[in-house]
């Protein structure tokens, strides 16, 4: 079978390896909105004038606007049929309007890259220990940019969400933290086998599985779930003297509203209610616990 090359071995990549990464040309998409809108904009004050003369006549233009029949069948009646032929430019144009504010909307709220993934898929087209990926002509290039250059990240989108969630806890573990790690992990991995036009290179393309990587923070985000409402009661069992317990409580519902906004994506509502459950949890325990105390 014959290799993969150029654009058949980008595409590969990207649907492979989920990096369904494009330009979403916001600028150029809402410069074109701004000029149909400059279109409409004209046809409507034409009809208006129009209109307007008409409304001035003797004849049966004066009743365009309260018989619709005498509107839209002027033109074959009498040959006067400006109006109704202003109105179906307008409805023309409106239609191209309408369906390219729709796709704008449907392009602008596609998920947002994430700049390591943009940086990828730019060195795996650039960098020869990567296998690289030539073009002959200017065609992934713009003023001697790549279209996946830093400066163009904002205008970026994927396809498709990588699997996992997109909050602080996973964008730092997943980003930095796998990243710091990953040159240790390296070191017990064979790199992914370069073309074989390329093998006087060293690979320095390794595969991990977004799964595992994933699914670790996953664990370890329920885990701090659960060990949060715990150490907090067993910090409170221990502290005997009622001030510090107060102090302790408060501490620990900072904590615990700080870990739902990082680890979480949860709205400002659900971090208020779970913050004031985990505090009543706390109250209730303070509460029964000093009974007892009190009562021995």
């Amino acid at each position: 079978m014959t290799e993969s090359s150029g654009y058949h071995l980008l595409s590969s990549y990207m649907v492979d390896e989920h990096y369904e990464i494009f330009r979403q040309f916001k600028l150029q998409a809402n410069r074109d909105l701004l000029y149909l809108q400059a279109e409409l904009v004209q046809l409507e004050d034409e009809l208006l004038t129009i209109v307007d003369r008409d409304r001035k006549l003797d004849g049966e233009q004066k009743h365009y606007d309260y018989n619709w029949h005498l509107l839209s069948t002027s033109q074959s009646r009498c040959g006067d049929g400006e109006q109704w032929e202003k109105i179906l430019q307008i409805r023309n144009k409106l239609k191209e309007y309408y369906e390219s504010v729709s796709r704008f909307h449907a392009i602008v709220n596609l998920p947002e890259t994430r700049k390591r993934d943009v940086k990828m898929l730019r060195d795996r087209i650039s960098r020869r220990d990567l296998g690289g990926i030539p073009f002959s002509g200017s065609d992934l290039y713009h003023a001697g940019k790549t279209v996946y250059d830093d400066m163009f990240v904002n205008d970026l989108t994927i396809l498709k969400n990588r699997a996992g969630e997109n909050d602080h806890f996973t964008r730092f573990l997943a980003g930095p933290v796998f990243h710091g790690c990953e040159r240790v992990l390296r070191l017990f991995k064979d790199p992914v086998p370069l073309e074989s036009g390329a093998s006087e290179i060293r690979s320095s393309l390794f595969r991990y599985s977004d799964a595992h990587v994933i699914g670790f923070i996953d664990i370890l985000g329920t885990v701090i779930a659960s060990m949060t409402p715990l150490t907090s009661i067993i910090i409170l069992y221990f502290v005997q003297n009622l001030g510090v317990r107060l102090g302790v409580l408060c501490a620990c519902t900072f904590l615990f509203s700080m870990s739902l906004a990082i680890v979480t994506k949860a709205r400002r509502i659900e971090v208020f209610a779970c913050t004031a459950a985990f505090a009543s949890v706390q109250v209730v325990f303070v509460g029964s616990t000093s009974s007892l105390g009190c009562g021995g």
